[in-house]
């Protein structure tokens, strides 16, 4: 991969690592165990106990990035690097702070990298991620990010092993082709049980995972409560009638035809 030629953007993800780094001298992130747990055993069983730190996941979805968030941050401490392009964020917004508190997340431990295009934000994750200071880099690309082709993946791979840092690529649309991810997503925002109050209701979930080299695949849609600051599997759509337990499928005795009166 080639770096980019804008030498500000470099000066400042150097001086940004620079800075995480001094802060947690003798911290090497290489070789630490970490796992992000979404709470939901059937869930996190699949992935062998959670999402492994030192590995790279990919998820399509723009609703993915918050959820990566959500699950760093119980996950590891430490700061939280977001890269994305101008044209990513006009899409699908910027961080709002109380919305990420909303997640459980402190917007202080989170540092933005802001890139023209997405070649310069790849070379700026792939950096981060040797930083051992840093938690994880959540890499949002807009469109179905085919910049982020298998070698490319490849390349944030093994900066994520080396570095120990979870690694989350977040495409705004799948892409077919393979890539060199532990795990890939398919995530969309879902509706949410209703607060009875006539408000927006729960944060929700419907996850798809598609590829997993620690188990099964499989499809859930979660909810986020922020009072309990968890997630659990969504109940059944309340509009929905639960069937009859009480009589068979198909009912018997004799069926009278009707006719409009008149």
């Amino acid at each position: 991969m080639n770096k980019p030629t804008a030498m500000t953007t470099q000066d400042q993800l150097r001086q940004t690592i620079a800075r995480l780094e001094a802060a947690a001298p003798g911290s090497r992130a290489g070789g630490r165990a970490g796992l992000a747990r979404f709470g939901i055993a059937g869930l996190d069983d699949a992935l062998g106990g959670g999402l492994a730190a030192g590995c790279l996941h990919e998820w399509a979805g723009p609703a993915g990035t918050g959820l990566c968030l959500r699950l760093m941050a119980d996950a590891l401490p430490g700061p939280l690097l977001w890269a994305g392009t101008s044209a990513g964020f006009r899409t699908a917004g910027y961080p709002y702070g109380p919305g990420l508190s909303g997640l459980g997340l402190d917007p202080g431990r989170l540092h933005l990298v802001l890139a023209r295009e997405a070649a310069e934000a790849l070379w700026a994750a792939e950096e981060a991620l040797r930083c051992p200071a840093l938690a994880a880099v959540v890499l949002e690309l807009p469109g179905d990010g085919r910049a982020a082709d298998l070698i490319a993946t490849r390349r944030l791979a093994l900066a994520a092993r080396e570095g120990g840092a979870f690694a989350f690529l977040v495409r705004h649309r799948a892409l077919t082709a393979p890539v060199a991810a532990t795990s890939r997503w398919r995530i969309a925002a879902a509706p949410g049980p209703a607060d009875g109050l006539g408000g927006l209701g729960a944060t929700a979930f419907d996850l798809h995972l598609t590829k997993n080299r620690h188990g099964p695949t499989g499809r859930w849609r979660i909810v986020w409560s922020r009072d309990d600051r968890c997630f659990s599997l969504a109940a059944p759509p309340l509009d929905l009638a639960a069937p009859a337990g009480d009589r068979p499928d198909r009912a018997g005795g004799t069926v009278f035809p009707l006719r409009h009166a008149g």
